[in-house]
């Protein structure tokens, strides 16, 4: 009796131990956005695509993602091992980490009426310009040019204040709003300036990484497929459709 039992007490942890989830994937980046407690109807889409590559990350490993704000300073949490890796820019120095490309780059640019009569970035000097809280880059350049930061939450409240007239001009990736640009309501929302300020996205991995093995051939999948082609396309679909959902005012003429 006492050996059948034993042998239950086995199997069963054997079979918890077979069930359990592995642990979660804790990824830096440099802002995490605050948990929404609102319909899912009510979400918006956020800036850049750091936390896409997170999520995308997790579910093809068949791992839950633990988010962890980091800033632009990733070099601390991947030392300290708070982070499993971190999704940020090769631009920001950090020893001894090694840096898989996503295949991700872009300049930032702005978005404005058509019949602005802002013709160079040293035009903004003075003038109203959106940005998103989180948009670390973005927010320098404003401050760069001399003009008066209006800081948005959320991408398509910054670019709906452009459309009303509240805002001259709102900042982001050159290549979401080129495909903004080609969606038919927002012709007249396309004037625009030559990027600045390229980045590109990468994932840092710190020094003998049990993830390495695994993480360099997906990573670089990303950039020998279609993946950030459709993903600026969602982008561009998704802010369409959340401005015109959320603007309650009709267009400034």
């Amino acid at each position: 009796m006492r050996c059948w039992f034993a042998a239950a007490l086995l199997l069963a942890a054997a079979g918890a131990a077979a069930s359990a989830e592995p642990a979660p994937l804790r990824v830096g980046v440099a802002h995490v956005p605050p948990t929404a407690d609102v319909p899912a109807a009510r979400l918006y889409t956020q800036d850049g695509f750091d936390l896409d590559l997170a999520a995308e990350l997790g579910r093809r490993l068949g791992r839950k993602v633990e988010l962890v704000a980091i800033g632009e300073e990733p070099a601390a949490a991947l030392a300290s091992g708070r982070v499993d890796l971190a999704v940020a820019s090769p631009e920001v120095p950090v020893a001894n980490a090694e840096w898989l490309p996503s295949g991700y780059q872009s300049g930032l640019t702005v978005a404005m009426r058509t019949d602005t009569d802002i013709r160079s970035w040293g035009d903004l000097a003075g003038r109203k310009v959106c940005v998103v809280a989180s948009n670390d880059r973005a927010r320098r350049l404003v401050r760069e040019s001399g003009a008066l930061e209006i800081v948005q939450p959320v991408p398509a409240l910054a670019l709906m204040k452009v459309r009303t007239g509240e805002c001259d001009a709102t900042i982001h990736d050159e290549v979401v709003l080129r495909r903004l640009f080609g969606e038919a309501e927002w012709k007249k929302f396309s004037a625009t300036l030559p990027a600045r300020a390229p980045i590109s996205l990468a994932v840092a991995l710190p020094p003998g990484s049990p993830l390495a093995g695994e993480l360099r051939p997906l990573v670089a999948s990303f950039a020998d497929s279609p993946y950030w082609d459709r993903k600026a396309g969602e982008w561009a679909r998704n802010i369409a459709l959340e401005v015109y959902l959320e603007q309650d005012a009709p267009d400034c003429h």
